[in-house]
């Protein structure tokens, strides 16, 4: 019998303080084990029958997690400590796993939440999403300890998000991931957003890159002092990791200039337009204006306050250093 172990459980604000050892019936199995720690593939434990996994802080002799696991057949196994100790409680989470090798040119993809944000299910339901927001492998609504079988994918670069059920606000936002045909992985959410950042996980691997989640930091009024009566409103789309806006400014003789932009890109701080221009609409008509590619601009957002925008119009360049004038609501 093999288990691959991994350490999610964010009792602790510094990675001193997450350190444990695992027991098996007794006996130390991995010492100085930390939050987003995972052994390196399975460990063969022996014959299959009745085992002991407890968790004992380093340093200490008091155990904090412990279970039974009886009857465990032969086969390969993965077992999670989670829980925060606080909003949710501290446990162990044992999943059994199918290394059958996928067909020719998928991988095998299995998705764990074990991040304890939230004191009830309803409080950590999550769904999981492509970062253009189309809902993965049906997990529109996963709670707290919720583990999907293995999902069977084309190998890709995968760049997937963690947000609230209807899409609308991002939680943790994957960089984008390489899956070779043939991986067959296990990817947690992890972290409580307080002890421990919230972030993924692999297994095997190890902890995987994210990005800023897009959220409402974009959202406002931008201007530059500098150049006042012109400027930016922005409006986020988490749902689709996505920042439009209409940009409003002058020509070189001073004439007016109305501009759309577009992400192509945007991780909630850096964001990469394209800018068009609108013409031949009819003030209170139906006629439909045209949009013209003129340009390409880039945002990149320090805070809910301040920003730089830089742009390229044909031959021309420039840079606003923006200051908001009216932060979304709950902006951080």
């Amino acid at each position: 019998m093999r288990v691959q172990v991994g350490h999610f459980a964010s009792f602790a604000a510094t990675p001193e303080g997450t350190s444990v050892t695992v027991r098996v019936n007794g006996a130390n199995a991995i010492q100085n084990f930390r939050f987003g720690d995972v052994t390196n593939g399975y460990v063969d434990l022996g014959p299959a029958g009745n085992y002991l996994i407890e968790i004992v802080p380093t340093g200490t002799s008091t155990v904090a997690i412990s279970a039974n696991l009886t009857n465990l057949a032969a086969g390969n196994y993965t077992v999670l400590a989670i829980g925060n100790g606080t909003l949710q409680p501290l446990a162990l989470l044992p999943l059994t796993d199918d290394i059958t090798p996928p067909p020719a040119g998928q991988v095998k993809l299995r998705v764990v939440h074990a991040a304890p944000f939230g004191n009830s299910a309803a409080a950590t339901a999550v769904s999981i999403r492509t970062d253009g927001g189309d809902v993965v492998g049906g997990l529109s609504s996963v709670p707290f300890r919720g583990a999907s079988p293995f999902l069977t994918l084309p190998a890709a670069s995968y760049d997937l998000k963690v947000a609230t059920p209807d899409g609308t606000r991002n939680l943790i936002d994957l960089a984008p991931v390489n899956l070779a045909a043939g991986t067959i992985i296990t990817v947690a959410a992890v972290g409580d957003g307080g002890n421990q950042a919230l972030g993924f996980v692999g297994l095997p691997g190890g902890r995987l890159a994210t990005e800023t989640p897009v959220a409402l930091r974009g959202a406002g009024l931008w201007f530059d002092p500098a150049t006042d009566g012109q400027g930016l409103a922005l409006y986020p789309v988490p749902r689709e990791n996505r920042i439009v806006g209409t940009w409003y400014a002058y020509g070189a003789g001073g004439t007016q200039r109305w501009f759309t932009v577009d992400s192509t890109s945007f991780d909630g701080r850096i964001a990469k337009f394209t800018v068009r221009e609108t013409s031949g609409g009819v003030l209170g008509g139906a006629q439909r204006p045209t949009l013209t590619v003129v340009g390409t601009a880039s945002l990149s957002i320090t805070d809910c306050n301040r920003g730089t925008f830089q742009w390229t119009l044909g031959t021309a360049t420039g840079t606003y250093n923006l200051t908001n004038l009216v932060p979304a609501a709950g902006c951080q």
